[in-house]
């Protein structure tokens, strides 16, 4: 797979705000709930379009289609943008090499249709590289254990 193909992987990883593997807390730290109430959202489960992941799985070797590998590098822009402008919330996705492997982004819209316009604007969407699924979502509480980590006494993230 190519390079930009596990983008979407590691721009989740980058969410966390430590480095990958890096969930060591402090001595004595408890962590709680970042959020105080419960955020009502929407989770758009995507899922790798199932003859590109056949011909990888098969021969070993990621099937370059230029306009499919454009599409997931714009995939990773878009969510980052969506980051960016507070919007999504949260994003991951399976590790492994199963077919049935799905990755996630829970995010904020004001409605269904909207969510679904989000989704839909989404490159690796539009170019049928990602199949997607656009779910309501409720996050009750979110740990605030990875916005304590990598923090310096002063509150100022340590880089």
């Amino acid at each position: 797979m190519p390079k930009s193909a596990w983008a979407f992987v590691l721009a989740a990883l980058g969410f966390l705000g430590t480095a990958a593997g890096d969930t060591t807390p402090p001595a004595g730290q408890a962590f709680g709930s970042a959020n105080p109430h419960k955020i009502s959202g929407y989770v758009v489960l995507l899922r790798l379009r199932t003859d590109i992941y056949l011909k990888w799985k098969a021969t070993g070797k990621w099937p370059s289609d230029p306009t499919v590998d454009q599409a997931l590098d714009g995939h990773s822009q878009y969510w980052e943008q969506q980051l960016r402008a507070g919007r999504a919330v949260l994003a991951g996705a399976m590790g492994g090499d199963y077919w049935d492997n799905t990755a996630l982004v829970v995010f904020e819209a004001e409605s269904l249709e909207q969510a679904q316009q989000i989704v839909e604007a989404d490159p690796a969407v539009k170019a049928y590289a990602f199949q997607a699924q656009v779910r309501p979502f409720d996050v009750f509480w979110l740990t605030n254990k990875y916005s304590v980590i990598g923090q310096t006494p002063g509150g100022a993230t340590a880089h």
